[in-house]
This record gives C-alpha cells, sequence and structure tokens, in this order.
C-alpha cells in the first residue's frame, strides 16, 4: 500500500514564511515517521515552496497524484476564495479547484474553511479541514504554532478519524488559551484559531481509507 502525500508551503508569505516551511519541515518529519513505523507502507511525499510552484503549473503538479486519494497540507496565507502563495492566489474557488478531486485537505492559512473550502468538496475532496476565519501565529511562539497545528496531522496519521484528530488539534488550542505564562492577546488569538476550526466532507475519514494499491 502507498500514501500519496503533497506538501505546499509559502516560504515567501509576509510575517509567517517562516512558519510556513516549518510546518512543511515537520509534516515532511511525521510521514517519514509513519513510513517508518509501517514498513508495509510506502510513502510518496512531494513537498513545494513558491520557487517551483504557482498557478499556471499547479494543475501538472498536483495531477501526479489527484487519479488516487493523497493528503494535501497547504501553509501559507489565504482568504475566503483562494489560497495564496507569494501573493498570487494559487487556489481559487473559480479556476483550479476541481483538481483536488480525492484529496485530504489540510491548511494553516486564514479564512480557506469558507467559499474555497465549499467549492473543493462541491468538487470530490474527500474532506477539508482549516479556518474559517483567521489563522493566527502569535509572533515570537513559531515553535508553539506548529507544534499545535501538526497536532492534526500527527493524530490523523496515528490512526484516528479526521474528527478524532480535529478534536486533538481544539485540545491543543485549549492548552495553549489556558496558559498563564501566553500573554492575554496570544491566548486570545490561540481562541480564535480553534473557534475557527471547520470540517466539510466525511469526517470520519482515517488513514487507511487513504491508502492506495
Amino acid at each position: 500500500m502507498k500514501l500519496n502525500a503533497i506538501v505546499i508551503a509559502d516560504d515567501a508569505a509576509k510575517d509567517i514564511g517562516e512558519l510556513c516551511v516549518m510546518l512543511k519541515d515537520r509534516t515532511n518529519q511525521l510521514l517519514e515517521q509513519f513510513g517508518q513505523a509501517n514498513n508495509d507502507i510506502q510513502i510518496d511525499k512531494i513537498d513545494y515552496c513558491h520557487d517551483v510552484i504557482n498557478k499556471n503549473n499547479l494543475s501538472e503538479k498536483v495531477s501526479q497524484v489527484n487519479s488516487n486519494n493523497f493528503l494535501c497540507c497547504l501553509f501559507g496565507h489565504g482568504k475566503d476564495v483562494a489560497f495564496c502563495m507569494n501573493n498570487e492566489d494559487i487556489v481559487t474557488t473559480t479556476e483550479n479547484h476541481y483538481i483536488f478531486s480525492n484529496a485530504l485537505i489540510y491548511t494553516f492559512s486564514c479564512l480557506n474553511g469558507g467559499s474555497l473550502a465549499d467549492v473543493l468538496i462541491e468538487n470530490n475532496a474527500k474532506v477539508f479541514v482549516g479556518y474559517i476565519s483567521n489563522a493566527n501565529c502569535p509572533y515570537g511562539l513559531d515553535d508553539e504554532t506548529r507544534d499545535i497545528a501538526m497536532s492534526f496531522v500527527s493524530s490523523f496519521l496515528s490512526g484516528k478519524t479526521v474528527k478524532d484528530a480535529v478534536d486533538d488539534l481544539k485540545t491543543s488550542y485549549e492548552k495553549a488559551i489556558f496558559n498563564d505564562e501566553f500573554e492575554p492577546f496570544q491566548r486570545l488569538w490561540f481562541q480564535e484559531n480553534r473557534d475557527g476550526i471547520t470540517i466539510k466532507g466525511d469526517g470520519m475519514l482515517t488513514i487507511k481509507d487513504m491508502l492506495v494499491a
């Protein structure tokens, strides 16, 4: 069996580019650990940053895996109708939404859980997990934000359903929200993240459902 995965990180994103790379690197580590723990599963992983991917070539890149189930992680800036890289809308509700059929999509990006997520699901993405509001990163806490955001990927790869992995993500945020060591504004931003998490599609999927022959 094989797990196909694409990880896209906007390393040029204003203010959060470094965090996006941290999220990409940690996702890759978790995928490698999953492969090491499951010798019968091959990990077919591709990752991209802004220097090699854009709206014009995105379809070509994703077409390498989208004929079968695949995991897709998007880390960058976002808005209601688009995921952005290097100030360019590269995944939109009107142009290339259809290339994410068969995908379990996880984003750390603002607002993509609204119209964009709806269109992706309507066009046969299996499930979308992301934020219907802002995905905040309290400056100076990149490690904390990275670890919280990665709790979804870690839980899902451990065998939990999408829904249960999202519950773990919310719990991770709650630990930060009630951590007195953080400043009040930081805790409020983490609370906005937690409250803005959305699942669209099949929340009962597990990693086994994403494996292909």
